[in-house]
């Protein structure tokens, strides 16, 4: 229930600042990947990502998911975002679900003890002047630091720092340099290191466009200084 508090409060503090005429638009898109790569993990392999958003000023209402083709992981993701300036605050709510997962699927569940959805909040700097990207992100329900036990104990806020730079190589692609790093004991590593960098990214971006249709295509290279794992993702899609 939290999801949805969260999600009604962001809402109507939105929506006051609406204007009347505020008019409502829908961009999509639907790619493929070879990895689903998340915060210098890889999730899963390869997989479709349908993604598409309504933005009604500067709210905007988010429905995107990583569906793994051999059916062994899926994920449904819910975002509303609100932007003032270079500034947005966000309120995600993620649900996944793994094949191996023996007891029965429950979207609809928040329950500490069964419950498969992860709910976070967001800030999101993007510079207005010069080509940089902070964000920070807090898991705020369905992330328990475990017990001796194993069973679920404390909410661990588990929370993650990410600074991106970019530059544009002409009409070529753009090239991105990505950091991202553990804050406080959390899950990303194991509730073992107070702060820790699990995420090192080089990525190459390119839209090819015909008409009022684009074709993004992007590969990335992810290095995780925490596993000790690297990775790679080659994505193509069509967006509108």
């Amino acid at each position: 229930m939290k999801k949805i508090a969260l999600g009604i409060l962001l809402l109507c503090v939105a929506a006051l600042q609406l204007p009347a005429q505020s008019r409502v638009t829908v961009n999509g898109t639907a790619a493929l990947s070879t990895s689903y790569l998340w915060r210098g993990d890889r999730v899963t392999g390869l997989h479709a990502a349908p993604d598409i958003q309504f933005h009604i000023g500067n709210l905007t209402l988010e429905n995107y998911s990583f569906l793994a083709l051999d059916g062994s992981y899926k994920e449904i993701d819910l975002d509303v975002s609100y932007t003032i300036g270079d500034f947005t605050v966000h309120a995600a709510d993620y649900f996944y679900r793994y094949s191996s997962y023996t007891f029965p699927e429950n979207y609809f569940s928040w329950s500490k003890y069964d419950t498969t959805h992860i709910d976070e909040l967001a800030l999101v700097y993007e510079s207005s002047a010069i080509p940089l990207i902070a964000k920070w992100f807090t898991f705020v329900w369905g992330d328990w630091i475990p017990n001796a036990d194993g069973s679920r104990g404390k909410p661990s806020f588990s929370s993650y720092l990410e600074l991106a730079a970019w530059h544009e190589f002409g009409n070529v692609c753009r090239g991105s340099l990505i950091a991202g790093a553990s804050v406080f004991k959390g899950s990303y590593t194991n509730y073992t290191q107070n702060f820790m960098p699990i995420h090192l990214e080089a990525r190459l971006n390119k839209s090819f466009e015909l008409g009022a249709v684009k074709f993004p295509v992007s590969f990335s290279f992810v290095v995780n200084p925490y596993t000790l794992t690297c990775w790679t993702a080659l994505s193509a899609g069509v967006s509108f």
